[in-house]
């Protein structure tokens, strides 16, 4: 019995610090890698937990392993965006100035049922009150609405650069060509590379953050 105890509380103790190391956030916000991650995790930590007669080194060390593959491919999705998209997806606009967009839908495999609700937990119940919404790639439905309908619609802003990188959805979006915001950064005499996030609306007002080290 004091064995098994034991046992729990190292199990314990290792999972907290390996939620600390891995910096988890809630279930909600989870990317789909992070959700993988965490079931197998809670899968791996139940085996040393129902089997006592099997070495308590043989259930760390797949947990090791694992918390090892996520912080390689966290690493990887930082420094390459073309790898992040590739594992997380992209956002997608499923509400346009108030219109519903049945492709982005069918897409995501989104029932309407589905969004609706998702509106209505975020307080709005109109879409023609909404600017645009967007599915984000962790599940969540982000939503921009007009404050007032007989004040000219407000414009919000969406990536257009991150990290050196274009962002494709976003030029789509905002009608924006590469070359428009190449000339944009020429005249703000800013290479690409030193671009850490560059924003805009569709009337074209950038918003640039550039790098630290390019300060």
């Amino acid at each position: 019995m004091l064995i098994s105890a034991l046992r729990t509380v190292i199990i314990y103790v290792v999972l907290i610090a390996v939620f600390r190391i891995t910096g988890k956030r809630q279930l909600g916000e989870l990317q789909p890698i992070e959700l993988v991650v965490t079931l197998l995790l809670s899968d791996l930590a139940v085996l040393p937990l129902q089997e006592s007669g099997m070495p308590l080194l043989s259930g760390l060390v797949p947990i090791a392993v694992l918390v090892a593959l996520e912080l390689l491919l966290s690493a990887w999705m930082m420094k390459s965006n073309g790898f992040s998209r590739l594992i997380s997806g992209n956002p997608v606009v499923v509400i346009h100035e108030g219109k519903l967009q049945q492709k982005a839908l069918r897409q995501l495999r989104l029932t309407v049922e589905d969004l609706t609700e998702a509106l209505r937990q975020q307080g709005v119940f109109d879409w023609q009150e909404i600017e645009y919404a967007i599915a984000e790639t962790n599940g969540k439905i982000s939503v921009f609405t007009v404050a007032d309908k007989s004040e000219e619609k407000r414009k919000a802003s969406v990536p257009l650069i991150n990290d050196g990188s274009f962002i494709t959805w976003g030029l789509e979006f905002c009608g924006i060509t590469k070359q428009e915001v190449l000339t944009f950064l020429k005249k703000k005499k800013c290479p690409l590379r030193a671009v850490l996030l560059l924003t805009a609306d569709k009337q074209r007002r950038y918003s640039l953050t550039k790098k630290e080290e390019h300060l």
